[in-house]
C-alpha cells in the first residue's frame, strides 16, 4: 500500500489549483487506466484506483479542505493560513458556494480586505458598516440615479412609459439629437411630466440641472440623495454580511 498522500500521487504540489490537478488526473488515468494496460491489468488497477481517490478528495472544495487540515494540521483562528495555505488558492477563500471561486472573493477583497482573516461578530460589522469603498459605491449609485452621468442635446419627438417587472413604470423621452440621431433617454416621472413633445432638452455630464426651453430645471434634492445613498448602502453591506456569515 502506498504511503504517498494524494498531492504526491498526481504530482502536484499543495498549492495547486483545481485546473492543475484536474490536468494532472486526466493525463494519469490516460496513463494508468487498465484498459489500456492489458498485460498489467491487476497493477494499473491499483494505481488508477489511487488516482481516482485522490482527485475525488482534492477536486472537491469541502473534502480538501478537511483532507488539509488532517495533512498538515489547521492553521490557527485569525492568524492566516500557515504551511501549505499561505499560498492563495481562490477556492481556499471559505465560501461553501463555488467550485469555482473567483467573483466573490474579489468582491469580498475589493470591500473588506484580507479573504484569510477570521474577523470576530463585532470587527465584521465595524468592517461592513463603517466600510469607506461601500459608501462610495453607494455614492455613485445614488448618482446614477438622479441621473448625474448622463446628457443630452435636441429636441423631443415622443414620450412613452414602459411597464418593468413587478408592474413597475419607467419614462422614456425620444430625443433627436443635435448629431441628428434618435436616441431614448430614461428620466425621472417628474421631468417625464414637465415636458412636451417639440420641447427642446439639454443636459451636460455632471450636472442636476436640465435646461428645458428657456427655463432650467433640477430635481436635486439633498434628503432624497442622502435616502438612496442610505438604501443602496443598506443592500451592500447586507449581502457582504451574508457573504461574511457564509464563510468557513
Amino acid at each position: 500500500m502506498t504511503t504517498k498522500n494524494h498531492y504526491e500521487i498526481l504530482g502536484v504540489a499543495p498549492e495547486a489549483t483545481y485546473a492543475e490537478i484536474k490536468k494532472a488526473y486526466r493525463e494519469l488515468a490516460k496513463q494508468h487506466h487498465p484498459d489500456k494496460n492489458p498485460e498489467s491489468r491487476d497493477g494499473h488497477h491499483d494505481r488508477f484506483a489511487e488516482i481516482a481517490e485522490a482527485y475525488r478528495v482534492l477536486s472537491n472544495l469541502n473534502r480538501r479542505r478537511d483532507y488539509d487540515a488532517l495533512l498538515f494540521g489547521a492553521p490557527p483562528p485569525h492568524s492566516g493560513p500557515k504551511g501549505p495555505h499561505r499560498f492563495y488558492r481562490p477556492h481556499y477563500s471559505g465560501y461553501p458556494y463555488f467550485q469555482y471561486d473567483f467573483i466573490t472573493p474579489f468582491i469580498h477583497s475589493f470591500f473588506v480586505g484580507d479573504l484569510r482573516a477570521r474577523p470576530t461578530e463585532k470587527d465584521r460589522m465595524q468592517r461592513l458598516l463603517l466600510n469607506p469603498r461601500v459608501l462610495m459605491v453607494a455614492m455613485f449609485g445614488a448618482l446614477y440615479f438622479f441621473k448625474f452621468f448622463t446628457s443630452m442635446a435636441g429636441e423631443i419627438t415622443d414620450k412613452n412609459i414602459e411597464e418593468k417587472l413587478f408592474q413597475t413604470q419607467s419614462y422614456y423621452l425620444s430625443v433627436n439629437t443635435d448629431e441628428g440621431t434618435e436616441k431614448k433617454k430614461r428620466v425621472k416621472r417628474d421631468l417625464f411630466k414637465e415636458v412636451q413633445v417639440g420641447d427642446r432638452i439639454e443636459k451636460d455630464f455632471f450636472s442636476f440641472t436640465y435646461r428645458l426651453n428657456d427655463r432650467e430645471i433640477s430635481y436635486w434634492e439633498l434628503p432624497r440623495f442622502l435616502l438612496q445613498v442610505g438604501m443602496i448602502h443598506l443592500v451592500l453591506s447586507g449581502g457582504l454580511w451574508w457573504l461574511e456569515r457564509g464563510r468557513r
